[in-house]
Formats: structure tokens, C-alpha cells, sequence
């Protein structure tokens, strides 16, 4: 069985966007986006915890997805019977 790599792009991007804050939204491309306020943004510990926030989702659909793809490829081995 070979390596795998994780990849993680974390964007902050500055924008107009109407949505209500801290309102999760996933993306038709898969990816989950959440709106947070200036104030927030301009805080190392409010900005980590709505990065976070934002973050878990992504990490349970990419794991569920790779072990989704993993099942299909290998069969789990049955373990063997004692006699």
C-alpha cells in the first residue's frame, strides 16, 4: 500500500458577501466557506476558532470520501476462524 498526501488550503479573503456570519455553507465543488465579521477577523483567537470551525466539516467529508474510495479498492480481510 503506498503513501498518501494531505493537502490544505486555508484562504482568508476579503469580501462584501451578504450572508449572515459564522453561517457554514458548503460549496457545490465540495468545499465549506463561512463569512466571519471584521472584529473577528482582526482577532488571532476569534479568526483560529472560526478557521476551525470552518475546518471540521472538511476534514470529516475528505476522510469519509478517502475511506469511502479505500473500501472499493480493497476488500477488508476476514479474520481467520480458530478450529
Amino acid at each position: 500500500m503506498g503513501n498518501y498526501k494531505i493537502q490544505i488550503n486555508v484562504e482568508l479573503i476579503e469580501c462584501n458577501d451578504e450572508t449572515k456570519v459564522h453561517d457554514l455553507k458548503q460549496d457545490k465543488d465540495g468545499n465549506f466557506t463561512m463569512t466571519i465579521s471584521e472584529k473577528d477577523a482582526m482577532s488571532i483567537d476569534l479568526c483560529e476558532r472560526s478557521v476551525l470551525m470552518a475546518a471540521h466539516p472538511t476534514i470529516r467529508e475528505a476522510i469519509s470520501k478517502h475511506l469511502s474510495e479505500i473500501s472499493k479498492k480493497k476488500p477488508l480481510k476476514k479474520p481467520k476462524k480458530n478450529k
